[in-house]
C-alpha cells in the first residue's frame, strides 16, 4: 500500500513538473530576442518588455533547467538552460570586481550594482548546478570564484555568519544594510540570506570536493543550529545584529520547513556520521513544530506569524511546495506516516488552490486567499514549485526502484 501511494505521488510530480516547465518556456522567455527573458509577468499573463531583471529570477531559471536537463533530458530544456546561463554570465557577473550584481534594467545594464550576498548564493547554486548538468569547466571556475570573493569580504570571523549587502566593491558598510531580505536598520545578518549561503554550499560541494569548503560547509550547519534556531521552539529567528542578537520574534513557516530539509541535505553532503546524527533530530523536531502550529483552518500552511497573536495566514505558492519536500523528508527520516499523510494533504490543497488549471503555471497564493500577484517576477520563480516535483521523483524512485520514461 505505501509503495502504490508513493508511485500515485511520483505520477502526480511527473505530470505537474511538465506544467511548471511548459509554463515558464512560453511566458518568461523572450522569442528570437537578445533580451532572453521578461522580469515580470503580470495576473494576467502580460510581459512587460521595460522590467527590471533581478538576478533571484535569473539564476533560478538557470537552476532549474539546468536540472530539468540532467533529470527528464529534452533538448528545449538544455537549449533554454544554455540560453539563460549566456546572459546571466554575460550580463549580471561583474567584470571589474567579481560577484554578480542584484539588478539589471530591462535592456540589460547594471541598475544595483550592490554585491547582496543572498544574490552571490544563487549565484553559485545555479552555477554549481550547470556544471554538474553540462561539465562546463567555466561555470564551476565563476561559482569558486564568487565563494573565494564572499569568504574575503562578507564572512564575519569574528562572529561567523555572512553579512547581507556589501558595496559594487566589497565593502562592508554596516549602515548600508538594508534592502530586499532585510528591512531592518539594526540588522546586518539574517536566516534567509544563512540559509541560502548553506544551500549554495552543499551544491557547490557535491561537484567540488574541497576541503575548506567542507568545513565552511559544517561551520554554516553550526550558524544554522546555534546562532539561528530557536531551540526553545524549534522555529527560525529571523533578523540579527553582528553579534547575532535577534531582533523580532517572528516565525517563517516556510522557512522553518525548507531549512530542516536543507540542513539534513547538507549533513549528508558532507557524509559525516557525528554531524548526521547530530542534525538528524533538529531536523525532525523542526519539521514537528511546522505540522503543529502552521495548518491553515482551510488547508495548506500559512506564511508567518508572531507571539503577540498577529498572524498573516495567507498562503504562498512558495511555502506549499517547501512544506511537500520537508514533511517528505520528515517522514523518510522518522517512519511516521502523519507525515506522508501531511504531504497528500498539501498535494490536494495545491492542485485545488495553486495550480491554473487554465493556463498552466502556479497562482502566487491560494485561490482562496483573494490576493492578486505576478506570475513572473525577481521572487516569483520556478524553483520552489519545479524543486519540490524533481525531489520527490528522486526520493520516490530510491523508494521504489522505479525508473523514470518521461
Amino acid at each position: 500500500m505505501e509503495e502504490n501511494r508513493l508511485l500515485d505521488l511520483k505520477n502526480a510530480m511527473e505530470t505537474e513538473i511538465q506544467n511548471l516547465l511548459g509554463f515558464w518556456e512560453k511566458h518568461v522567455f523572450c522569442k528570437g530576442s537578445d533580451k532572453v527573458f521578461y522580469g515580470k509577468v503580470d495576473g494576467d499573463l502580460i510581459p512587460y518588455e521595460r522590467a527590471n531583471k533581478h538576478v533571484v529570477l535569473a539564476a533560478r531559471l538557470v537552476w532549474t533547467f539546468s536540472v530539468a536537463y540532467r533529470i527528464l533530458g529534452g533538448e528545449n530544456y538544455k537549449e533554454l538552460a544554455r540560453r539563460v546561463y549566456d546572459y546571466f554570465t554575460l550580463h549580471f557577473i561583474d567584470g571589474e570586481y567579481g560577484g554578480v550584481f542584484w539588478e539589471l534594467n530591462a535592456g540589460g545594464v547594471p541598475l544595483d550594482v550592490r554585491k547582496c550576498t543572498y544574490g552571490q548564493a544563487f549565484a553559485i547554486y545555479a552555477l554549481s548546478e550547470y556544471y554538474r548538468t553540462f561539465n562546463d569547466q567555466s561555470a564551476l571556475d565563476e561559482a569558486i570564484r564568487i565563494y573565494s570573493y564572499l569568504q574575503t569580504n562578507a564572512y564575519d570571523r569574528e562572529h561567523k555568519g555572512y553579512y547581507e549587502i556589501l558595496m559594487q566593491d566589497w565593502k562592508f558598510e554596516p549602515t548600508e544594510q538594508v534592502g530586499d531580505v532585510n528591512p531592518y536598520r539594526a540588522a546586518c545578518k539574517t536566516m534567509n540570506t544563512n540559509l541560502h549561503m548553506l544551500e549554495a554550499y552543499t551544491s557547490l560541494y557535491k561537484v567540488w570536493k574541497d576541503q575548506k569548503l567542507k568545513e565552511k560547509l559544517k561551520e554554516q550547519i553550526q550558524v544554522m543550529t546555534e546562532k539561528i534556531l530557536n531551540r526553545t521552539n524549534w522555529h527560525y529567528m529571523l533578523y540579527f545584529d553582528r553579534y547575532w542578537k535577534s531582533i523580532t520574534d517572528d516565525i517563517s513557516y516556510g522557512h522553518d520547513i525548507e531549512g530542516s530539509w536543507l540542513l539534513w541535505e547538507a549533513a549528508e553532503c558532507i557524509g559525516d556520521e557525528e554531524v548526521c546524527s547530530f542534525v538528524k533530530p533538529i531536523t525532525i523536531k523542526m519539521a514537528e513544530a511546522v505540522f503543529n502550529e502552521g495548518w491553515h483552518e482551510a488547508g495548506g500552511i500559512i506564511y508567518e506569524s508572531r507571539p503577540d497573536g498577529e498572524i498573516k495566514k495567507h498562503r504562498s505558492w512558495w511555502v506549499q511546495s517547501e512544506a511537500v519536500v520537508g514533511f517528505f523528508n520528515a517522514w523518510q527520516l522518522t517512519g511516521d506516516c502523519k507525515y506522508i499523510d501531511a504531504v497528500e494533504r498539501l498535494w490536494k490543497f495545491i492542485n485545488k488552490e495553486i495550480i491554473d488549471h487554465e493556463n498552466g503555471g502556479w497562482f502566487a497564493y491560494a485561490v482562496s486567499d483573494g490576493i492578486r500577484a505576478n506570475r513572473v517576477d525577481g521572487w516569483t520563480c520556478p524553483y520552489h514549485n519545479a524543486r519540490m516535483c524533481f525531489e520527490i521523483m528522486e526520493r520516490v524512485k530510491q523508494y521504489t526502484g522505479y525508473n523514470f520514461n518521461l
